[in-house]
């Protein structure tokens, strides 16, 4: 009980920071040495949840952000070997894409190609292959201009 009730409190503080856009890398790093890896993968999905409703606004920098950090801590607990890592770097690279930054983009449908390919989900696979050539050439034309 008294875990439930830490982890509640974890969360919901942090997702308060969130919030204000207080977090940044550094916070990021601090949180892992902090909190075990059930709490860690609460926040992750809190960052998941938050990048989603930022999206539905339009705020696609602070959603990719928020993407980029759930993957991160993700990455730390163990968790990207996991469905639910190429899953949230599909979302990240439409993030970063809906925000101008097609390299980066780039980068992250790559990995969830590749991670959709290792869990052999084909379709998921597919689509995130033609994402990144799509966004490979977005890129290519900022990079010559």
């Amino acid at each position: 009980m008294k875990k439930i009730i830490f982890v509640t409190m974890a969360v919901l503080g942090f997702t308060i920071s969130l919030h204000a856009w207080e977090i940044d890398s550094e916070d990021t790093d601090s949180l892992l040495s902090k909190y075990d890896k059930d709490t860690l993968t609460s926040i992750s999905n809190e960052l998941v949840k938050i990048a989603s409703e930022e999206e539905a606004s339009g705020e696609f920098e602070l959603a990719s952000g928020h993407y980029t950090r759930a993957l991160k801590i993700r990455e730390a607990v163990g968790l990207d070997q996991h469905k639910s890592y190429a899953s949230i770097l599909y979302l990240a690279s439409i993030a970063h894409s809906k925000a101008g930054n097609y390299c980066e983009a780039t980068k992250h449908a790559k990995k969830a190609s590749e991670s959709f390919q290792q869990h052999g989900i084909q379709k998921y696979m597919v689509k995130a292959n033609q994402d990144m050539q799509e966004y490979a050439k977005a890129c290519a034309v900022l990079a010559y201009k």
